[in-house]
């Protein structure tokens, strides 16, 4: 400190959506951990790292904003705990000085730990299309513009060995998609 609350390690510049602070989104999973998190101002350690943070990474979003959001809407957040978990853990930010790797998961993660997808018009095992599920492109997207830095890591070698096998085609179309949804949810910035 205070260093620690400048680190940007993956150079992520995005925006908080504002539907951090409304909960109005069509994700089913983000829809219901920020609206339990803004009707109770709490929220599980599982909601926090693996719904609202893992959101956060995958679309790029500055850790600090997700850092200052964190703080001003849970009531148990306090700082000096806080922020070596955002910074760190949930947006590896510091660049692997608290964790060894990214926690990066893809929509068939939540489907698997939570029942969120159950309704949800998103696909969690579709990273293309209409309804494919913006965790699982995001996902996608992010090993695709990290694969330098994280394809050799120890920790993280299978996830992008998995990436190695989908095609040209369908990675660029990945790629567009990410982009559209980091523009759509830049422009909700303002709408907090």
């Amino acid at each position: 400190m205070p260093q620690f609350l400048e680190d940007n390690a993956l150079d992520a510049q995005a925006p908080l959506p504002g539907f951090y602070w409304t909960g109005n989104t069509d994700m089913a999973c983000l829809k219901q951990a920020i609206g339990q998190t803004l009707e109770f101002g709490y929220a599980h350690h599982i909601h926090r790292l693996m719904v609202t943070g893992l959101f956060s990474q995958l679309l790029g979003v500055n850790p600090k904003a997700i850092h200052e959001w964190y703080l001003a809407v849970y009531v148990d957040a306090v700082e000096w705990v806080e922020l070596p978990n955002v910074i760190g853990m949930s947006q590896y930010a510091d660049n692997g000085k608290m964790t060894s790797k990214p926690y990066v998961a893809s929509g068939a993660y939540i489907k698997r730990m939570s029942n969120y997808c159950n309704g949800c018009r998103f696909k969690p095992d579709k990273s293309v299309g209409e309804d494919a599920c913006p965790f699982t492109t995001l996902y996608w997207d992010f090993l695709m513009r990290y694969e330098d830095k994280f394809a050799r890591h120890p920790r993280t070698a299978l996830q992008w060995k998995n990436l190695a096998r989908i095609d040209q085609p369908t990675r660029l179309k990945i790629s567009e998609l990410a982009n559209g949804l980091r523009t759509q949810y830049s422009s909700t910035e303002a709408s907090k």
